[in-house]
C-alpha cells in the first residue's frame, strides 16, 4: 500500500472514531441532562401527603435516611412526596435531601396549622408570605430575636410568583375557604394554650403557627429554591380540637397542592 493511500485510510479511521466518540458523547449528555422541573413536596403527618401520593402515576419509592420518597408524575410533571414527620429538623433534613437527590427545582410545604388570627376559623387557609421560627433566640450572644446566625435573616420570604399560584390554587380546591396571605410562625412546639399563643403574637404577629414551614423557608433560600407554605387552620390554638378538625383540613390542604400543581 501507498503511503498516500495509508494516509487516506488512517484519516478515514480518525474521522469514523471521531463520529463514534460524538455519538456516546451525544448520548450520555442526553441520558444525563435532564432539566425538566421537579415538584418536592413535604407534609409532616400521612394526612397531609396521602392524597397527594394517591394521585401520582408511575410512582417509584426510594428511603433515605429513613424517610420514604414518592417519586412519580401529576399530569406529566414531575412530582416527589415525602411524610417528613413533625418537627423543625425532620422537614429540613427532608427539605435538603428534595433539592440534593432529588433535584427539587421548587417546594411546596403542606399540612394544618393552629389560628393565630381572629380572621380566620377552622378550614381556613393560609398561604405563607414570609416564614419566622418563633422559638429561635440566640439574642444573649448579640443577634436579633429570631434571627438566624450568619444568615443575616429573622424571616425567609416565599417565592411570589409560587404564592399567587398557591391562592388560586386554593380557592380552586375549597371555594368554600377564606385564604389570607401573611406571616407563618414555626417552632417546635404544639401550641395548645391561649398564653402560647399570645406570646407568639405579641413578639412575632402571624397568621398561624406549625412546625415544619420555618425549617423549609430556610433550607430552600440557603439553596436558592422557590418554596410556598400552604396551610390550612385546623384548631384555634388556645382550643383541643385539633383531632377533630385535622383530618378534614388536610385533606383540603392536600386538594390544594394537587391543583397547584396541575397549573
Amino acid at each position: 500500500m501507498s503511503a498516500v493511500a495509508i494516509s487516506v485510510t488512517a484519516l478515514a479511521l480518525v474521522v469514523a472514531l471521531a463520529a463514534c466518540g460524538s455519538k456516546a458523547n451525544t448520548s450520555e449528555t442526553t441520558a444525563t441532562d435532564d432539566t425538566s422541573p421537579v415538584t418536592g413536596i413535604i407534609g409532616a403527618m400521612d394526612s397531609e401527603v396521602a392524597a397527594i401520593k394517591g394521585a401520582l402515576d408511575d410512582v417509584n419509592v426510594t428511603q433515605v435516611s429513613g424517610f420514604d420518597f414518592y417519586e412519580g408524575t401529576l399530569d406529566g410533571n414531575k412530582i416527589v412526596v415525602v411524610q417528613s414527620g413533625m418537627g423543625k429538623v425532620n422537614a429540613a433534613l427532608c427539605a435538603q435531601t428534595l433539592i440534593l437527590r432529588f433535584g427539587a427545582t421548587r417546594v411546596i410545604n403542606t399540612g394544618v396549622a393552629g389560628n393565630l388570627s381572629q380572621e380566620l376559623t377552622i378550614n381556613d387557609f393560609v398561604v405563607a408570605t414570609e416564614a419566622v421560627q418563633h422559638d429561635f433566640d440566640a439574642s444573649p450572644i448579640g443577634f436579633e430575636r429570631g434571627e438566624v446566625p450568619y444568615t443575616g435573616k429573622v424571616t425567609f420570604e416565599t417565592d411570589p410568583q409560587l404564592r399567587e399560584q398557591a391562592v388560586e390554587a386554593v380557592k380552586k380546591a375549597a371555594p368554600n375557604s377564606k385564604v389570607l396571605t401573611g406571616r407563618i410562625c414555626s417552632g417546635d412546639q404544639f401550641i395548645s394554650t391561649s398564653e402560647q399563643q399570645e406570646a407568639i403574637t405579641s413578639l412575632w404577629g402571624g397568621l398561624c403557627c406549625e412546625m415544619e414551614g420555618g425549617a423549609v423557608a430556610q433550607v430552600c433560600y440557603l439553596n436558592q429554591v422557590p418554596f410556598v407554605i400552604i396551610r390550612a387552620i385546623s384548631d384555634d390554638s388556645d382550643e383541643m380540637d385539633f383531632e377533630q378538625f385535622q383530618d378534614a383540613a388536610s385533606r383540603e390542604c392536600a386538594e390544594a397542592v394537587i391543583t397547584l400543581c396541575r397549573m
